[in-house]
C-alpha cells in the first residue's frame, strides 16, 4: 500500500469547530465519523501528552490507510478518540462503492498497530457515515447508535429523521401524561386472582391505566417508560398507591400491587406507602407488594430493609414474573415471598411447549418445599387452565377469569 509522502501538518486539523465551518461552507457533504472503540479506557489509563500522542499518530494512521480515489484531502481530530473526514457531496459518484470503500478501510484499520515507545497498541474503530445536507448532525446520532447496539458500522441517512420522529413521539407523551395528571385521569384498573381449589377471587392486582383527551384507554405499555424518563413517573406512582389502597373500601378481598425494586429505593414512594399503610393499619392484611425487579437496582440492602419492614405490618410479598430476566432462586432468599407469580412467558405456551412445562413443575415443586404459594399469569382458556391445575400450581390470573376492570362494590 502506497502512503501519502506529505507531512502530517498538511492533512491534520484540530477541533470540531473547525469541521461545522468547512460543512457550513459546502453545504452537502460526505462525512465519516470514527471512534477510537476503546478510548474511554486508554485515556484513563495513560497520561494526557501520551493519549494526544496516540491520537495524533492514529489520525495520521487513518489518513494513510484511507484510499486515495475516496477523495478526501484532511482529517480532523477531535481530541475524545474521535475523527472526521469529510468532502464535499457528489452526487454523480456511487454511493454504494463509496460505502463500501470505507468499510474496506475499517477492515484495514482494525488490523493495523500504533506503536509509541516499546508498546503496541492494537486499536479497533467504530464508523458512522452519512452524507448530504445534514451529514454532521446524522453520524453524531449514529455514533450513539453505535453505542447502544456495540454494532462496528452504520450508514446513518435516515436516522437524524427518525431521532426527530422519536423526540416529537416523546413530547407528546409527556404531553399527553402532564394532561392526565392534571385532571385526574391515572386511574386503576384490578384483575381478578383466582384460587384453583375454590375457583372463587381471593384478590385483584391493581394495574395502571391512563384516560387520554379522547377518552381512550391508553395501557402502561405506551406510557410508563416514558415517564421513567421524567419527572412524572413518581407522581403516576403515588397516585396508583392511593388508588390501590382506596380499593380496600370496594372489596373484601386482597388487592396486589406493582412496585419495582427502584421504586422501593426512592425515599418518596417508601414515604408515601408508610403513610397509606398507617391510614390503612387494620387492612394491610389485605395487601400484596409484587416485586418487580429491575437490572439497574444499586441498594438491593435498602429493598430488603423496605420488605422486611412493611411484611411486619402485615403486607405479603409476590415475586413477579418469576422465571425470567432477573427472577430467580437465589431472589427468594433475598426477598422471603409468600407468592411467586410464574412468568407469562411459561404460562402461555404451556399447551404445546414440553420445556415450559417442565420449568413450571419444576417451580412448582419448589415453592411447595418452601411452603410459597403459586400463581399463573396469562391463563388465556380452560386447556391452559387445567394444565396449571395438574400442575398443582394455586392461583390463577388471565382472560379466562376476567379481564382488567374498574372495580366497584356493586359489581361483587
Amino acid at each position: 500500500m502506497s502512503f501519502h509522502k506529505i507531512t502530517i501538518n498538511d492533512f491534520l486539523e484540530y477541533g470540531e469547530n473547525r469541521v461545522i465551518d468547512y460543512v457550513e461552507s459546502i453545504k452537502s457533504s460526505y462525512i465519516v465519523l470514527i471512534k477510537i472503540d476503546e478510548f474511554k479506557y486508554l485515556n484513563f489509563s495513560m497520561k494526557s501528552k501520551i493519549s494526544k500522542k496516540l491520537q495524533k499518530r492514529f489520525a495520521k494512521k487513518l489518513f494513510q490507510y484511507m484510499p486515495k480515489h475516496c477523495g478526501f484531502e484532511k482529517i480532523y481530530l477531535l481530541e475524545r478518540g474521535e475523527f472526521i473526514f469529510v468532502k464535499p457531496y457528489d452526487r454523480k459518484k456511487s454511493e454504494e462503492e463509496f460505502i463500501r470503500y470505507i468499510k474496506e478501510f475499517q477492515l484495514n484499520i482494525n488490523s493495523a498497530k500504533i506503536k509509541i515507545g516499546l508498546v503496541d497498541y492494537t486499536l479497533s474503530i467504530v464508523i458512522s457515515l452519512a452524507y448530504g445536507e445534514n451529514a454532521l448532525e446524522s453520524v453524531k446520532v449514529g455514533m450513539r447508535k453505535l453505542k447502544e447496539t456495540k454494532d462496528e458500522f452504520i450508514f446513518a441517512n435516515s436516522l437524524l429523521e427518525e431521532e426527530k420522529k422519536f423526540a416529537v413521539q416523546k413530547l407528546e407523551t409527556f404531553k399527553m401524561i402532564r394532561l392526565a395528571i392534571n385532571n385526574y385521569r391515572i386511574v386503576s384498573y384490578f384483575q381478578p386472582i383466582v384460587n384453583n381449589h375454590t375457583q372463587s377471587i381471593e384478590k385483584y392486582e391493581s394495574l395502571v391505566r391512563l384516560i387520554d383527551k379522547n377518552s381512550k384507554i391508553v395501557s402502561p405499555y405506551f406510557f410508563l417508560e416514558t415517564a421513567k424518563e421524567g419527572k412524572y413517573y413518581q407522581e403516576i406512582t403515588s397516585i396508583v398507591l392511593h388508588n390501590s389502597f382506596r380499593a380496600l373500601f370496594e372489596t373484601d378481598m386482597g388487592i396486589s400491587i406493582n412496585l419495582s425494586t427502584l421504586d422501593m429505593e426512592d425515599k418518596r414512594i417508601q414515604e408515601t406507602f408508610f403513610i397509606l399503610l398507617e391510614k390503612y393499619r387494620t387492612e394491610t392484611h389485605r395487601i400484596t407488594v409484587e416485586i418487580i425487579e429491575d437490572e439497574k437496582v444499586r441498594k438491593l440492602d435498602k429493598v430488603k430493609k423496605f420488605i422486611n419492614t412493611i411484611k411486619e405490618r402485615g403486607v405479603k410479598i409476590a415475586i413477579d414474573d418469576f422465571g425470567d430476566g432477573f427472577s430467580n432462586f437465589s431472589r427468594v432468599l433475598d426477598y422471603n415471598p409468600d407468592y411467586i407469580k410464574i412468568d407469562g412467558s411459561l404460562i402461555k405456551n404451556i399447551e404445546t411447549n414440553k420445556i415450559s412445562q417442565s420449568m413450571v413443575d419444576t417451580i412448582v415443586y419448589f415453592c411447595k418445599k418452601q411452603k410459597i404459594k403459586t400463581i399463573a399469569e396469562f391463563v388465556e382458556n380452560e386447556t391452559i387452565y387445567n394444565i396449571i391445575c395438574k400442575l398443582g400450581v394455586d392461583y390463577s390470573q388471565g382472560y379466562y377469569f376476567g379481564k382488567p376492570e374498574i372495580l366497584k362494590r356493586e359489581l361483587i
